[in-house]
């Protein structure tokens, strides 16, 4: 007797995380930059009062990075808007051993993580957690294996070159310690305007 089995369609994702490839990424001299101590993690960021990615060193990685954000709202989620703007940008500094709690961005709809200096094998890896359910009674049943319903927290490698886009809710960080030397990441928040048919911004 053969075993049943059914066509798997995922409902309702959580977040749709996609990744994007510099295919010229630059060496960006950082030795200037101000860094400040981030009381959070085990890293230092530049202040995030600057937008970063205003100034013209980042002129050809800006251009890079509004490409991949248009293409995240216009077909990944579809979005109808007016126009869309990176409103926080700045970088963050971790040293061998370094980590960043996991965190979500507020005010913002879509954010990012570029990656400046990391080492794919090597270097600690961008984490995501499964939004919690808010539903009662909820029940915990053991599972045999981690699969795309079951897990939890899922890890995508962070290497020089690479950019993540993802919804700004979603729960993010890299709590194993990083190995392989320093790594260098440049965050970025998006807002839109001209949402929908009900308001303007």
């Amino acid at each position: 007797m053969s075993r049943s089995t059914g066509e798997v369609r995922p409902i309702f994702p959580a977040g749709a995380v996609v990744r994007y490839q510099n295919p010229a990424p630059e060496d960006i001299a950082l030795d200037d930059l101000e860094f400040f101590p981030n009381m959070a993690s085990g890293t230092e960021s530049t202040s995030q009062e600057r937008n970063i990615l205003d100034e013209g060193r980042f002129a050809s990685l800006a251009s890079f990075l509004r490409d991949c954000i248009k293409d995240y709202l216009d077909n990944v989620y579809c979005y109808q808007y007016e126009k869309f703007e990176i409103i926080h940008s700045w970088v963050n500094r971790a040293p061998e051993g370094g980590y960043q709690r996991m965190h979500y961005h507020g005010n913002s709809v879509v954010s990012g993580a570029y990656y400046l200096k990391a080492d794919a094998t090597q270097s600690a890896p961008l984490m995501f957690d499964k939004p919690e359910l808010n539903t009662q009674p909820y029940i915990a049943i053991a599972t045999r294996e981690q699969t795309l319903f079951t897990a939890n927290r899922i890890a995508y490698p962070s290497s020089t070159g690479t950019a993540y886009l993802f919804p700004s809710h979603l729960r993010h960080g890299y709590e194993a310690p990083n190995r392989g030397g320093e790594r260098i990441s440049l965050a970025f928040n998006v807002m839109l305007g001209g949402i929908g048919l009900f308001y303007k911004l």
